[in-house]
């Protein structure tokens, strides 16, 4: 469905004059609001594989947008952001920057600087691919469960209009017991309270979505962050932050410098943990040990420990990369764990009703035949 949207946004840029600032303007800011992790994953891997056969920078800008034959999807905008960029003295990272994560334009910017763009490029596909995997294992830990719940309400609306006004007429309510009547009285608190308890989830998840990147404090540390959903989101940063750091460490960033670029863009809840961490840097802890001291449990206690193993020595930035990816594949999987508690849980309360309805319905026969 979003993949025929976007379809439908490209030929409507496409069909818009290109002679009119304003419509060109419009185009541009549609551009950026459908450009998507897939079309960055392009971008980078196109432009590291001209590079990479020795072309200028600006020659492969121009070869990809004349690569398109005229048509306008996004990521021709994008490509003539950077041209315009370079035509005009800025680096290509200056030109991305409206258009990508400020952390892996911190990475590109860090390859413009030791003059190795194609390696930065490779570095960032390395990073978008490792956050697309998250992203994906994170979508298909709240859709199944929730649709699990979305079905057992739907049960619980047909029980309270078609089921229940049914039974009334064959026993009143005031001889309904045991299961019959933790039936009708599930279903009907559930039913008849939907709109208050919809808001009650709303503001619920909106309290979670804002305090995930915002929240910090003791009661963050210590509390929230070893349960759901916020020790998910301390698992996601913390390999977004890996694989980060690594990247800027593989293009001789020091470590100082690295982590205080990425505290730049870094959210509230992030960039306490990161400060405190450069702090310890700073009095001459290697990175592991950092992390330890700075007494954040970030990224997790048992990286911490790996880490401090690890970066103890020479070669500190091959290890941290190669932990970062390993590091990848143990949260995914735990993502993915996590997911399948969530779903017998759902699954579990939607079975519990059905065998609710099965009870109750027998036990509405032992009423009726008693009568």
């Amino acid at each position: 469905m979003m993949s025929r949207l976007r379809e439908n946004l490209n030929r409507l840029r496409m069909r818009v004059p290109s002679s009119d600032p304003l419509n060109i303007s419009a185009g541009r800011w549609l551009a950026q609001k459908t450009f998507s992790t897939s079309d960055r994953l392009t971008l980078y891997e196109d432009l590291a594989f001209l590079l990479d056969n020795n072309l200028k920078v600006e020659k492969a800008l121009q070869a990809m947008i004349a690569s398109y034959g005229g048509k306008r999807p996004p990521v021709v905008f994008c490509l003539e952001d950077m041209l315009s960029a370079l035509r005009q003295g800025q680096s290509v990272d200056q030109g991305l920057s409206s258009w990508i994560p400020h952390q892996e334009a911190a990475i590109l910017s860090s390859g413009v600087h030791d003059g190795n763009l194609a390696a930065a490029l490779n570095r960032a596909i390395v990073v978008v691919k490792g956050m697309g995997e998250m992203k994906t294992a994170v979508i298909s830990t709240l859709a199944y469960p929730g649709l699990l719940m979305g079905t057992t309400f739907a049960m619980m609306k047909m029980v309270n209009e078609e089921f229940l006004p049914r039974l009334e007429s064959l026993a009143p309510r005031e001889s309904w017991q045991g299961a019959l009547w933790w039936l009708s009285s599930l279903s009907e608190f559930f039913v008849n309270n939907a709109i208050v308890l919809s808001l009650l989830a709303l503001s619920l998840v909106a309290f979670v979505l804002w305090s995930m990147p915002n929240l910090t404090g003791k009661t963050r540390q210590h509390v929230l962050d070893r349960m759901l959903p916020w020790s998910v989101y301390r698992d996601v940063l913390g390999v977004a932050f890996l694989l980060n750091f690594s990247a800027l460490m593989r293009a001789n960033v020091k470590t100082d410098d690295a982590i205080d670029i990425l505290c730049r863009y870094a959210p509230p809840w992030l960039y306490e943990r990161l400060a405190a961490t450069q702090r310890r840097v700073r009095q001459g802890n290697h990175l592991g040990l950092a992390l330890r001291n700075a007494g954040y449990g970030f990224p997790s206690p048992r990286a911490i420990d790996k880490l401090v193993l690890l970066t103890d020595g020479d070669n500190g930035e091959i290890i941290i990369e190669n932990f970062a990816h390993v590091w990848l594949a143990q949260t995914v999987v735990r993502i993915k764990r996590t997911a399948t508690v969530l779903s017998q849980i759902a699954l579990a309360t939607n079975a519990l009703y059905m065998i609710l309805i099965v009870i109750a319905t027998q036990n509405l026969n032992d009423l009726v035949i008693t009568r």
